[in-house]
């Protein structure tokens, strides 16, 4: 695959590295990127119907959600949790809305969504497709699809993705996103609604609450397979063309 100057330097930005034939060519760049437009097909349409938010979150504003979310008891995760994981970014609208597998054992001690290495990586991957999701000017908000950290690390269970989908349709309520990333297989396949691997749902554009939906790989799995970090980086130009469409 060939790469111009422009996806070197934002495959650069993620830290991916080229191959050595490649990269001699490469040039990086420490300017902020610019979103691109990616000539492509139109992307396949699937259209998934999901639940608007129950009346206990149905009113609530921003922060008032965020209380009601840090002392929920709607599944049995409320049990073991030592802290809910909301979410952080844009707190008024986002471009943006990125939702992650559920929680891990370093989110859950601290409450917020994507810490240590794998956050450091999706701020790359953010900054490289023009996204932040800190500062005043922020324009990503990042969630899990679940708040609560399963036991043991083990998938969310039907109902538990049923509680946490009210809180998180609120959520999409109030920040009014142009696109949704689902990072990893548990949250793609709750917001696509498809049982299929993660590679066959990837490059396609699916619906959610009316949102268009672009799937890929969690931080996480990256820093373990950082080979995949370009076919990443081919999903984040899809969201590019879906909002930018």
């Amino acid at each position: 695959m060939s790469w111009d100057q422009r996806q070197r330097a934002m495959l650069a930005e993620m830290g991916y590295r080229l191959p050595a034939a490649s990269a001699v060519a490469a040039e990086v760049v420490e300017a902020e990127p610019e979103p691109i437009v990616v000539a492509a097909p139109p992307p396949v349409i699937v259209r998934v119907a999901a639940p608007s938010a129950p009346s206990s979150f149905a009113n609530l504003d921003m922060p008032a959600l965020r209380e009601a979310v840090s002392s929920c008891r709607a599944c049995g995760l409320c049990e073991q949790r030592r802290n809910a994981v909301f979410g952080n970014g844009a707190l008024q609208q986002a471009q943006w809305l990125v939702v992650a597998d559920p929680p891990d054992e370093g989110d859950d001690a601290s409450g917020e969504a994507l810490g240590g290495d794998a956050g450091r990586l999706l701020d790359r991957m953010l900054s490289a497709a023009g996204q932040r999701r800190t500062g005043d000017e922020a324009t990503a908000f990042v969630t899990p699809i679940v708040k609560c950290r399963p036991p043991r690390g083990r998938a969310p269970q039907p109902a538990e993705l049923d509680a946490c989908e009210a809180v998180l349709a609120r959520q999409a309520e109030l920040l009014r996103p142009r696109v949704v990333l689902a990072m990893g297989l548990q949250a793609a396949r709750r917001l696509t609604g498809l049982t299929e691997p993660l590679g066959k749902l990837r490059g396609r554009v699916h619906r959610w609450r009316d949102l268009p939906v672009i799937v890929t790989y969690h931080p996480a799995y990256l820093l373990r397979s950082p080979a995949d970090k370009a076919g990443a980086w081919d999903d984040l130009c899809l969201a590019l063309r879906t909002v930018n469409d």
